[in-house]
């Protein structure tokens, strides 16, 4: 794998190529954490993924052969049954309701509960700050992802299996190459499905409303710590006058008092 770019940074003689492949072994070992730790959640997410798709483009199907209106959001299946909704009504939106059958249906919803709960990325419904994912983009991420774990799994096979006395470093170097691109595509389809279903406008005002309320919460701290260093100054202002009087011990007269009664003596 990584066999020609150690080739020039390690030299032990003739132990350099057994070096190197201790190195790659555990290189390989690292990457397979990943890739070959997470195939097994892969395969049920692909499994999840097979059963939504299928009802997906099922649900198309059938609205084109009954010559129905297209969804306002054909990412986004209705959810409400014929019976909640008026087919015959002029607004298009009552005509949005399920064509699957009641089995299907709950099929369908027991597959996008799980998908989403594994892939937080996909919203099989419109949120408060999302439309829903569009499901093309979502079985391309899912199968990068799966292509992903299968070259990892096969660069560990070429790696632990093939004697590198034998085996041509160009096929763990192809091997890893692709791994990693598919990899990398997978989180630009997710990043790019996330940019396409964002409310702008409502994260906009989510992020305006945090703003404001943290420069409340600042308004409202500046206000109380001002009031706090007030009444601490005046609190300051009150000792200071108390201890401007002299304490006298017990029978004792102030000076005041001394000079009025020596006055009035004098006066006698």
């Amino acid at each position: 794998m990584l066999g020609s770019p150690f080739s020039g940074w390690i030299y032990e003689g003739d132990r350099q190529s057994y070096l190197v492949n201790v190195v790659d072994n555990v290189l390989v070992a690292l990457f397979a954490v990943v890739g070959d730790g997470m195939a097994p959640f892969r395969i049920v997410d692909t499994y999840h993924m097979i059963w939504i798709a299928k009802y997906h483009y099922k649900t198309w199907e059938v609205r084109e052969k009954k010559k129905m209106p297209a969804l306002k959001d054909h990412n986004d299946l209705p959810d409400r049954t014929e019976k909640e909704a008026d087919p015959e009504a002029a607004n298009a939106t009552d005509t949005e309701f399920v064509v699957l059958t009641e089995a299907e249906q709950k099929k369908l919803i027991h597959h996008q509960t799980k998908f989403s709960k594994s892939h937080s990325f996909y919203k099989p419904h419109e949120t408060g700050t999302h439309h829903a994912f569009p499901i093309k983009l979502m079985i391309t991420a899912v199968v990068l992802l799966d292509f992903h774990s299968i070259f990892q799994i096969m660069l560990g096979t070429f790696t632990w299996s093939w004697s590198y006395h034998s085996r041509p470093a160009w096929i763990t170097t192809v091997v890893l190459c692709f791994s990693i691109t598919v990899n990398i595509l997978a989180g630009v389809i997710i990043s790019i499905g996330d940019r396409r279903t964002r409310k702008k406008d409502v994260i906009t005002r989510i992020t305006r409303q945090q703003l404001t309320q943290q420069a409340i919460k600042k308004v409202k701290k500046h206000k109380t710590d001002r009031e706090a260093s007030t009444a601490h100054a005046h609190t300051g202002e009150n000792i200071e006058t108390i201890s401007e009087e002299p304490i006298l011990p017990p029978g004792a007269k102030s000076r005041e008092e001394s000079s009025s009664s020596f006055h009035s003596t004098r006066s006698h």
